[in-house]
């Protein structure tokens, strides 16, 4: 009989600890709603591997575009790391009294690579259309593609 409790309560301890009782699944960084959670050096470390996906982060916001209001970049705490925010929507929301301000935000990953003229200057006629077309051709003659990610802003907070 006392076998029997233990085992259950085996069963039910083991049940419970495979459950997921917190917002994240840490094998895999995505919350709930499916949305990766990052930061920014984990953003630049891998940028393919979030390009199209919907990514969540914080960072300060350092700089904020005078001139049409419809970008951003913000800075991860820490380090020098900035990553461009395309404000879309969100247009005209922000302005320099906004830099220094703490900011999670929620958007789609965008990449491109930023040195495709060294594709050009080898005779390489092809239009790419899209990042891993030009990582792939860029290999193929032996360049280095620099791979810039950029986020679509979906919606944010102010911390």
């Amino acid at each position: 009989m006392l076998n029997k409790v233990i085992g259950l309560v085996a069963i039910i301890m083991l049940l419970l600890a495979s459950c997921n009782t917190g917002a994240t699944d840490s094998n895999t960084g995505k919350s709930e709603d499916g949305t990766i959670e990052t930061t920014i050096s984990g953003l630049f470390e891998a940028p393919m591997d979030f390009d199209g996906k919907i990514v969540t982060l914080e960072g300060v916001i350092t700089h904020v575009c005078q001139h049409g209001g419809d970008k951003m970049r913000i800075m991860q705490d820490g380090s020098d790391l900035t990553v461009q925010i395309m404000l879309g929507d969100y247009t005209g929301q922000f302005n320099a009294d906004s830099e220094g301000t703490k900011i999670e935000i929620t958007g789609t990953v965008e990449t491109e690579v930023t040195n495709i003229d060294e594709l050009s200057d080898h005779q390489h006629e092809d239009e790419c259309e899209n990042t891993l077309q030009a990582i792939e051709a860029m290999k193929e003659l032996g360049l280095d593609p620099n791979i810039r990610p950029f986020i679509h802003l979906e919606k944010y907070e102010i911390k």
